[in-house]
């Protein structure tokens, strides 16, 4: 059941191993073009002597994730919609990711959910961890596990449009200039390290923003 859902055939990609530094050198060449018609949430790098365009059009190619103009919860769910998943299973309130990762994955032969209810859950645990992949202090998304009950309004989400959203957001803020108080904390020679910053979202896809573009203008 899980693979005729919208998440199914992630079930045939291979593993891929994200590169840290694959990702923090893409970031590096960001650049800005000037007089182009886009939309605000468009990344261009300049590699290889070409300037290359990222977009939500680029990203759902690559990934099979729905594409569309709009991706907001409420326009898909409704107030008659069942929140039986949440309450029989999260009771009816907040819950963190790690919390629930670890619920999940030691769910064992004998638990009490249905085949179904496995599938639903299977599918905000790979939302979760793989798709949007943010902080486990975090709560899960609360309309996902709502929007869960129905799979026809879950499968026809577009999920592209509203991941890359997200993952967008992250990456503009991944490479900035230190602020006031970290620099205070580098006066010290002691205490003099490498910023550091965490890559949260579908981490296969931000190595593609390099690969993916080259692609396109070689076909």
């Amino acid at each position: 059941m899980y693979r005729v859902t919208c998440f199914g055939y992630f079930l045939d990609v291979s593993d891929v191993v994200l590169s840290g530094q694959f990702c923090h050198h893409v970031l590096l060449q960001e650049c800005h073009v000037r007089d182009v018609d886009d939309t605000a949430s468009t990344l261009w790098f300049y590699v290889g002597n070409e300037v290359l365009r990222f977009s939500t059009v680029e990203f759902c190619l690559v990934n099979g994730l729905t594409f569309g103009d709009s991706c907001e919860s409420s326009s898909y769910i409704t107030k008659h919609m069942d929140k039986r998943i949440l309450r029989s299973y999260f009771r009816d309130g907040k819950v963190h990711v790690k919390i629930f990762a670890n619920w999940f994955r030691n769910l064992g032969p004998d638990n009490n959910v249905s085949g179904d209810d496995m599938v639903k859950l299977a599918l905000v645990f790979f939302l979760e961890m793989t798709l949007v992949g943010k902080n486990d202090r975090n709560a899960i998304m609360y309309w996902a596990l709502q929007l869960m009950n129905d799979l026809d309004a879950f499968n026809s989400f577009t999920w592209g449009t509203f991941i890359y959203g997200r993952i967008f957001d992250s990456l503009c803020t991944y490479v900035v200039g230190p602020d006031d108080k970290y620099n205070k904390y580098l006066e010290s020679p002691a205490k003099r390290k490498a910023k550091k910053y965490n890559v949260y979202g579908y981490g296969q896809l931000k190595q593609y923003p390099n690969g993916l573009c080259l692609d396109m203008r070689q076909g």
